[in-house]
């Protein structure tokens, strides 16, 4: 009885234990709620149709995902995006990354598993966990730039808004802030950001470092705008308002902007895979040629088969790298990075590495000198001179090194061959081989082998010697025809193996594929920059509009017009910061760098202009033409978006289709009618030895 008592007493215990610790368990989760709602309180508008336990499952999934290595650079690399072109709060912050990782990692999870159920080797895992790579990077930008598309959107409408408000109440504060109130979440946040930047007690201070950490240049020049009608007062010109013409002037570029953005995705968006997929499908074509025509078998295991493989590979790769480039978005180019690691410049600190770079580096006051500087600003690249020639060194030493290695690979892949493939006796036209004559084919080669190691070190090989290696490792005496076959076969193997070193051509293709490698980067930066004079003119139109909502200012200095064109431009930027810097001492002198750092025409026409705003005509003065000429220069900037999209849908084509064009060609016919005439010339061979 005693002990049932004790039995009772203990687990009477441990069941009071155990639910105090699970109270409290559930006491601590509470307050962890309502601790997680009062840091976040923006969380309730940020649900939207999403169910608020997948909400949980993000912030959760966030907190435990980011200490996993692998995964947390993924998270980091969102997270960065995201930041770059939206202020979000934490809890929207943590949501959006982790859709999206989720969207990412899960697609390629699932596309490597399917890869691998279809391929069934590991050669093809290997490839697609490469493309899987790539593709991340592809999957990336696609939902970061659905989130740059969905921010221009919404602050198009708030701009419609806006400019109804301030219609009521000419209160360019009070109409923002109205305007906010109806808006999206996302863009909230950026109009109540900007509405306490024009409130605050320092709006300049304020405004500088809206600046740093805003998503888009036209919510830039937006704020700006506001906070110069706010100081110096709206007034009424040609057309009106100038606040409600610049909010008009702003809602047409981003409507421009998300017109281009939308054609060339809508244009460009399938051809970056369709670049890739002849490396994913030329596994599973060749295990289906090989299944169904085993002649082909020969030709893919062959140095030729290896070569026009890699060919494919490459091309697609190529044409990837050139789809990705002609559908890149301005933005996403000048995303925060950190700090480059400046390798060049660590090298040319080398006396050996200055040595070989100053005597390859042409003399200044020379014609090359002076190109090859011009192609670097054209292109907006961040090398100098130097670093550009230790770049075309170490490029065209990597390609000679790996055309070498490639080639000793290929060598010991042919011998290989000869050890490893079967040999089949007799001559089938269709290539199919039935059990018993596999085990046949592989007992020869097993033979073939072992006669082989034992003549390969003679150099002065006789048939005799053949004949007498045959005989002392076979199995059963041979007849004369087979004999004289068997002897054929050997001295051809042992040739071949005897051959199989580096040739003196293969070094005069090696020095070939330096050559080259040392011409792709000039190569590369001029292809850079025909893609950067695309959209030169059209930066330099939206130039024209904002110079034209600034000239209605009468307190506008030039100065001030080029930190505002810094602020909005893109490909200029470079070139503008320089000038600024120079400004000061001295600003005729800044204006002629600016013109020379970046040659372009109607660039060029706008820096004039404002050299004879600096002492001789007013800004107004200066460009008095810009706004008599606005249908013009509409009905132009709209046939040049056309041509751009036209063209760079053009190139997208060609590189989208080329791999897929090769891979049929080359991986699929090609095969065919090389195995076919090798086959018709070995029975007309043996036709003629009977």
């Amino acid at each position: 009885m005693n002990k049932w008592i004790w039995i009772f007493a203990i687990a009477g215990g441990a069941l009071l234990i155990s639910g105090g610790i699970l109270l409290y368990l559930i006491l601590k989760d509470r307050k962890r709620k309502k601790n997680r709602e009062n840091v976040w309180p923006s969380s309730k508008n940020v649900t939207g149709k999403t169910p608020r336990q997948l909400l949980v499952f993000y912030q959760k999934s966030y907190h435990q995902l980011i200490k996993v290595p692998i995964v947390k650079s993924q998270i980091l690399k969102i997270r960065k995006r995201l930041t770059a072109i939206n202020t979000y709060d934490e809890y929207s912050l943590r949501k959006e990354t982790m859709r999206i990782t989720y969207l990412t990692l899960g697609s390629i999870i699932i596309g490597l598993i399917v890869l691998a159920i279809i391929s069934k080797s590991w050669m093809a895992l290997f490839f697609g966990a490469l493309a899987a790579i790539v593709i991340n990077e592809l999957c990336i930008d696609i939902f970061v730039n659905r989130v740059e598309d969905r921010l221009l959107k919404q602050f198009s409408n708030v701009l419609e808004d806006d400019r109804h408000h301030y219609q009521e109440v000419r209160m360019v504060d009070e109409a923002l802030y109205q305007a906010a109130q109806s808006s999206p979440h996302d863009i909230k946040l950026q109009t109540e950001r900007i509405h306490e930047v024009l409130t605050s007690k320092d709006p300049a201070r304020e405004l500088e470092k809206y600046y740093a950490v805003a998503p888009n240049r036209y919510l830039k020049v937006f704020s700006g705008v506001s906070h110069l009608i706010m100081e110096y007062g709206d007034r009424n010109v040609q057309k009106g308002s100038m606040y409600l013409n610049a909010i008009n002037k702003f809602v047409q570029e981003i409507r421009y902007d998300l017109m281009r953005r939308q054609k060339l995705r809508y244009k460009l968006g399938g051809l970056t895979l369709l670049a890739l997929i002849p490396i994913l499908l030329s596994f599973p074509l060749q295990r289906w040629a090989e299944n169904y025509f085993p002649i082909t078998t020969e030709f893919y295991d062959s140095r030729i088969g290896f070569l026009v493989r890699m060919f494919i590979y490459a091309s697609a790769v190529i044409c990837y790298l050139l789809i990705r480039k002609l559908s890149e978005n301005d933005e996403a180019k000048y995303v925060a990075k950190g700090p480059r690691k400046e390798w060049e410049k660590k090298a040319y600190s080398w006396s050996w590495v200055k040595w070989i770079v100053d005597r390859l580096v042409p003399s200044p006051n020379t014609r090359k000198h002076h190109r090859t500087n011009m192609l670097l600003k054209e292109a907006n690249s961040h090398l100098t001179l130097e670093w550009l020639y230790i770049h075309r060194i170490v490029i065209s030493v990597s390609a000679f090194i790996g055309v070498i290695v490639f080639s000793v690979f290929l060598h010991y892949n042919s011998v290989h061959h000869i050890f490893s493939k079967p040999t089949s006796e007799a001559t089938n036209i269709l290539g199919y081989m039935n059990a018993d004559e596999l085990e046949r084919a592989n007992q020869v080669t097993t033979m073939d082998n072992q006669i082989i190691e034992d003549l390969r070190t003679n150099k002065d090989l006789t048939r005799e010697q053949v004949v007498q290696s045959i005989e002392t490792h076979s199995n059963e005496p041979l007849t004369d025809v087979a004999m004289n076959n068997t002897v054929n076969r050997i001295i051809g193997k042992v040739t071949v193996v005897n051959n199989e070193y580096l040739k003196w051509w293969e070094l005069l293709i090696a020095i070939g594929f330096g050559v080259t490698g040392y011409y792709i980067t000039i190569w590369i930066l001029q292809f850079q920059r025909r893609l950067r004079a695309l959209e030169m003119q059209n930066e330099v139109d939206q130039f024209h509009v904002l110079i034209s909502i600034l000239c209605e200012f009468e307190r506008i200095s030039v100065e001030t017009v080029l930190e505002w064109m810094e602020r909005y431009s893109i490909i200029f930027r470079p070139a503008l910061q320089k000038c600024l810097l120079n400004y000061d001492s001295g600003a005729e002198e800044a204006l002629k760098m600016l013109k020379s750092d970046a040659p372009f025409d109607s660039f060029g026409r706008i820096v004039k202009r404002l050299m004879q705003a600096v002492d001789k005509l007013s800004l107004r003065e200066a460009f008095d033409d810009l706004e008599m000429e606005q249908e013009y220069y509409a009905e132009q900037k709209k046939e040049r978006l056309e041509r751009l999209i036209r063209k760079k849908t053009s190139y997208g084509k060609l590189f989208g289709w080329t791999p897929g064009a090769l891979l049929i060609a080359l991986y699929l016919v090609f095969p065919f009618l090389y195995m076919s005439f090798k086959q018709l010339s070995d029975i007309s061979t043996q036709l003629q030895t009977i």
